[in-house]
């Protein structure tokens, strides 16, 4: 067959196409295994983790196979860059979709037919068009290359719909050697895919899991605050590369970035409330490093290459394992440590229960709505979801959010019932028939699968989160079921206990002193749980083991059980640490309002006497301490609730403070000790004020303003350097920055201690 010349192949072999068109020395880790099977004919199936190199894996095959490469990507955004990176080689590449104006896209369509490109980049929706049908009609297809492929499978993290027609498309087109990649495809979604596109005897290239570089961490954050703390923690001790902080809502990128502000941190915010020219804006600052420290929802990051990414930090945790692995990849490329830190608290779990509830809504809801249209009549009206989600909030007795009124249009929509369209600025829907809600067709099966499948996605998250295994096995097996002889990575936390960054900021907890064993200590705190019947969370147990007879505790008749009172010589906090602790191991369960059950292996341990396995007794010997150990201490030393409060000494503040301390005390400004640690000014303040709250004496008399402090010592009396300072600075009448805020309360939380040891004051 004679092929136009741009159809014809432009490199002769793929090691020449590897040399000499995109200038590689050598091919990443799997990338010749799968580039070879699709040259050779195969379908073939490629799983690669973010930034292994998928996209050369059909770029390259299009260079050495004949005829015209067509791409399928759901990212319109990014299809301009990769377009121009094809160009850039020196590949004739273009791109069809929806921001496109009509004359733009039949002038690229006229010159596909005509041979003007080698490869081109659709949406999926663009086969719903019978004009780019029938164009492709007389084009020889030589590769069907479909990125982000597990979007095809109602099992994977990303479905959509439109990639459901793929696999017919493919027929039509006359089967052309297919190649599906993605970054995140468990088995079982790989085997759909393969299924949805009707593969026979294809390839399959999985590789590129394991990440030896990157430590990973889950920290149990039981308060905003403490996210804080460890967020400006880490930050502290990484100077260099960039950071990103991912938050599920534009809200709380938005909390988050004026929080760490307030810190001193000067972060770049992107999420979608931006406009496209503000986003642009924000994401060249950060390639280039000019903003070094990013703040974003997830709509940052697809396509995004920086090598010196040192952290990418989890605000709150990801709705599936997928799209945490895709985030947190985003670390560490060019080979160097970086460090990923996921912020755990189960109660962040509601933000994506709220969105599988709006994005799966039930019959009920689909129904109701549909009766309304009904009332409107066929044809045309100016309705939108934020108006029709209000007239049946005022019929019913629940609220209905607007999210889950569009995601039953939709559905509307795609069973054939309604169009959606735009006149001038208003928004406008067409009701096609009047089908009985009975009759209406929506796959009802299908939709609740799906919503299955969403919820199984977080209870994996979750299981990675408070799993006791290596975080890198996890991952690593999740991807692949060829993978269970991994070794641990002895790079995260699960494998080496807390990371440096947190020994070095004081963030390590001491060890809970307890006069009982370890075994003895736990099958008190599950006894609790088990006493507690699944109907209370953390902080009520831990109140009910300590005796507690707070209100709450009396009323609810906890005082009465059998369990009150046995753990009394431990504080709130230990408790509620030893409660995390049971998480972590796997021995509780907690439901959707933070109640805690046992788990079957909970269970089994607290009615043993056997004794505890060695991965038990391992993470609990990083918490627990016998007084035994001590020495000669007396009794009362021994106990946790008269071991001393920080204030009294330096063994919970950690290195990073007492070397503050020591620099202060020596004359330093704070300005000289932190360009000499490598901090912020705003992080040696901080140290400033804890060291204060805590009783060290500080050279600070210089910077007290005589206006200031006597509003501070009335405004401050209870303040400590855990609250926040905005609402502070608002109060006060004198006009400060927050240096000098920070300098003069340190001074006043000073005096405070100072006035506490008193005879008076106590």
């Amino acid at each position: 067959m004679n092929l136009p010349a741009p159809f014809a192949p432009i490199a002769p072999s793929i090691d020449a196409a590897l040399h000499d068109i995109f200038g590689f020395e050598s091919f990443r880790t799997g990338q010749r295994r799968g580039i070879e099977a699709v040259v050779e004919g195969n379908d073939t199936l490629i799983v690669m983790p973010t930034g292994s190199g998928k996209s050369l894996c059909y770029m390259l095959p299009g260079c050495v196979l004949p005829g015209l490469t067509l791409a399928v990507s759901p990212l319109i955004a990014l299809m301009k860059d990769q377009a121009d990176a094809l160009e850039s080689f020196n590949i004739p590449a273009t791109y069809i979709n929806s921001s496109l104006s009509w004359d733009e896209q039949r002038q690229r369509l006229a010159g596909m037919r005509a041979g003007a490109f080698k490869v081109v980049l659709v949406a999926p929706e663009r086969f719903k068009s019978q004009a780019f049908l029938d164009a492709l009609s007389g084009v020889p297809i030589g590769l069907f290359a479909i990125d982000e492929a597990h979007c095809i499978s109602q099992w994977g993290h990303d479905f959509r719909p439109d990639y459901l027609n793929l696999g017919e498309v493919r027929q039509k087109l006359g089967a052309p050697t297919t190649l599906a990649l993605t970054a995140t495809a468990t088995p079982d979604v790989q085997r759909d895919i393969a299924a949805q596109l009707d593969f026979d005897n294809h390839s399959v290239v999985v590789s590129g899991f394991e990440r030896p570089n990157l430590f990973f961490e889950v920290y149990p954050a039981r308060s905003r605050r403490s996210k804080y703390e460890r967020i400006e923690a880490l930050l502290d001790q990484t100077p260099e590369g960039s950071k990103v902080i991912y938050c599920a809502t534009r809200k709380q990128v938005e909390e988050v970035g004026r929080n760490l502000r307030e810190s001193g941190y000067y972060p770049a915010l992107y999420h979608a409330g931006l406009s496209d020219q503000e986003r642009d804006e924000v994401q060249d600052a950060f390639m280039a490093g000019d903003a070094p420290l990013l703040i974003a929802t997830n709509a940052f990051g697809m396509g995004v290459d920086k090598s010196d990414v040192r952290a990418i930090v989890h605000f709150n945790i990801p709705g599936s394992v997928e799209a945490y692995y895709q985030e947190a990849g985003r670390a560490g490329r060019d080979g160097d440590p970086a460090h990923c830190l996921l912020l755990y608290n189960r109660a962040d779990l509601r933000i994506h229960e709220f969105f599988t509830e709006n994005s799966f809504p039930d019959r009920k809801l689909v129904e109701r709505l549909w009766t309304l249209l009904q009332k409107h009549g066929v044809g045309m009206h100016t309705l939108d979801a934020d108006m029709l989600a209000d007239h049946l909030s005022r019929a019913g007795d629940d609220r209905v959010h607007p999210w889950a009124v569009g995601s039953a249009l939709r559905l509307l929509e795609r069973g054939g019932h309604l169009a959606f369209g735009q006149r001038g600025p208003a928004p406008w829907l067409e009701v096609i028939d009047q089908a009985r809600t009975r009759d209406l067709r929506v796959d009802w099966d299908a939709l609740n699968a799906r919503r299955g499948v969403d919820e199984q996605h977080q209870e994996d998250m979750v299981r990675y989160a408070t799993g006791h295994t290596c975080r890198q096995v996890y991952l690593v097996r999740y991807f692949s079921d060829t993978a269970h002889d991994i070794a641990e990575c002895k790079r995260c936390d699960r494998c080496c206990g807390p990371p440096s960054y947190a020994q070095a900021a004081g963030q390590v907890r001491a060890p809970i002193i307890v006069r009982e064993s370890a075994q003895t200590v736990l099958r008190k705190v599950l006894s609790g749980i088990a006493r507690a019947r699944g109907k209370w969370g953390a902080h009520v147990i831990a109140a009910m083991l300590r005796g507690s007879r707070a209100k709450k505790i009396v009323g609810a008749g906890l005082d009465q059980l059998s369990t009150h009172g046995i753990l009394r010589d431990l504080r709130q906090d230990d408790l509620v640490r030893l409660l995390d602790v049971c998480s972590q191991l796997g021995l509780t369960t907690q439901n959707t309002y933070g109640c805690l059950s046992l788990t079957d292996a909970g269970t089994e341990l607290m009615m043993s006497s056997e004794p505890l396995s060695e991965t038990v007794a391992e993470v609990l010997a990083r918490h627990l301490r016998s007084a035994s150990e001590l020495g000669d201490l007396p009794p009362s030393a021994r106990s946790s609730e008269s071991r001393p409060r920080p204030a009294s000494g330096d063994g919970e503040l950690g290195e990073t403070y007492l070397r503050t301390l020591m620099l202060v005390r020596e004359g330093h400004d704070y300005r000289a000790i932190a360009k000499e640690r490598g901090l912020t000014p705003s992080s040696v303040l901080r140290h400033f004020m804890t060291l204060a709250e805590r009783g060290h004496k500080l050279p600070l008399d210089e910077h007290a303003d005589g206006r200031l402090l006597p509003e501070l010592r009335e405004l401050a009396s209870e303040w400590s350097p855990d609250d926040k300072l905005a609402p502070l600075k608002e109060r006060l009448t004198t006009p400060c920055d927050y240096d000098t805020l920070k300098l003069n309360l340190a001074i006043v939380l000073q005096e405070r201690f100072e006035h506490d040891q008193t005879p008076e004051a106590s």
